[in-house]
């Protein structure tokens, strides 16, 4: 999870996005009620529906994500199967650094979850909730976002 270079919301999925000619991480509500136009990579030739971004891809329309306490689905998964992650990684024909990584709450890409759902026979995903909004404040402790200046900068017009 991450946080919305716009808005600030802190734990959400993100996607690159372009934002007056600059590429941010923003949030799915911030591009649908902003009308943000996502990244596209130059070095994709067929479009199809799947939104990319640097080290995951999203498919439009998920009705599921990847749960806040996957990392702990995973390693009790495979703690319960007895095996290490070297094994795991192993058996996974992946590398032993992406399931340390996936263990510690580093997001993995879909692919690599597919499979680990697939040879664990775990669910790291939970139904999307759709209605599920962060309230976000200007007194809070979190820094001044990019939509927070522009804000400023508009109101010092009127």
């Amino acid at each position: 999870m991450a946080v919305c270079e716009l808005c600030g919301a802190e734990g959400v999925s993100t996607n690159r996005g372009i934002v007056s000619n600059v590429t941010l991480d923003v949030c799915s509500k911030c591009t649908d009620s902003m009308g943000i136009e996502l990244h596209k990579s130059p070095f994709e030739q067929n479009p199809v529906k799947v939104r990319k971004t640097s080290t995951r891809t999203i498919h439009e329309n998920n009705e599921h994500e990847l749960s806040n306490d996957f990392h702990i689905r995973l390693r009790n998964a495979r703690e319960n199967m007895g095996w290490s992650q070297k094994e795991l990684a192993n058996r996974m024909n992946v590398r032993i650094n992406s399931i340390q990584k996936a263990e510690s709450g580093t997001r993995p890409t879909d692919d690599l979850i597919n499979k680990l759902e697939k040879v664990l026979d775990v669910n790291l995903r939970e139904e999307s909730d759709a209605g599920r909004d962060s309230m976000v404040s200007r007194t809070s402790s979190r820094g001044m976002t990019i939509a927070d200046a522009l804000d400023e900068f508009l109101q010092q017009g009127d």
